[in-house]
Formats: C-alpha cells, structure tokens, sequence
C-alpha cells in the first residue's frame, strides 16, 4: 500500500510539531502560536504551519471538538485549503464571550483548537443545462425531510 505523504512546514523555531493524539485519527492537531490580528469580536490566529498536499490531494481545516470549551468558535466553521496554497494557515475565530476576549484569546496561544484533514481531490468538470432531472425530494429545502 502506497501511504500519501502530507508536506509541512514550521516557520517558528521549538513550535509544537502538528500531530495525531492518536494512530487512528483523522486529522493533525494544530497549535495556536500567536493572535495577528483583531478585528471587533473576531480573532486571525497563526498555526505557524505552511502545507504541500500530494499530488490529488488537498487539506481542510476543522476546529477541534474541544472548542465547545471556550468562547470561541470558528467563523467559517470549515476551511479549504486549496493545493497550491503555500502560506502560512491562519484561523479565524470569533469570541461570542463577554468583553473583548483579548485576554481569552491570549489563553489560547499554545493549544490545539483546530484539526487539518487530508482529503483526496475528485476532479469533475460541469455542464450548463437548462433543466435538472426530477427527483423524490425535488426543491424542498430546510426541514422537508421531517426532523
């Protein structure tokens, strides 16, 4: 069996290495390095983590079930994190706290609150047409489906 190799890079010297806490899971467990910016109730946290995915191959970036802990979740709830990307991954967080959060923020620097999942890449090509084949639930939108 041929294993993916997911290329990353460190830009801080000593920084925590992403990891697996464990063999069988899914992603690498990201550590908060410093807040670069703030804006209002919404935080731009540095991963100090670059990546090159394998030929095929792209990331995503997941805030860590542990997250629910604090005030803090993250804005986009997932993000992709398209193969040719070389920069540093940042992660936007909003602080949904009392206050400014700048010191709860602070408290999260050196933490792991987010998750990176590779993920193949099925390439597809689109057509344009002018009508869609019929289907069960149709255009029934949120809810339809009872629950």
């Amino acid at each position: 069996m041929v294993v993916s190799k997911l290329k990353i890079k460190c830009h801080y010297p000593g920084m925590p290495v992403p990891v697996k806490a464990h063999s069988d899971d899914s992603g690498l467990d990201l550590t908060l390095i410093k807040v670069i910016e703030k804006r209002d109730n919404l935080f731009f946290f540095d991963t100090g983590v670059s990546v090159e995915p394998p030929p095929g191959y792209y990331t995503e970036l997941f805030p860590r079930s542990s997250i629910y802990k604090t005030d803090f979740m993250m804005t986009n709830s997932v993000g992709v994190i398209d193969a040719g990307y070389r920069g540093i991954l940042y992660l936007p967080m909003r602080y949904l706290g009392k206050g400014d959060g700048l010191s709860e923020a602070e408290n999260l620097i050196g933490t792991r609150v987010a998750q990176l999942i590779l993920k193949k890449l099925e390439p597809f090509e689109i057509e344009i047409v002018g009508d869609l084949s019929n289907s069960e639930r149709g255009e029934k939108g949120f809810g339809s489906s009872g629950h």
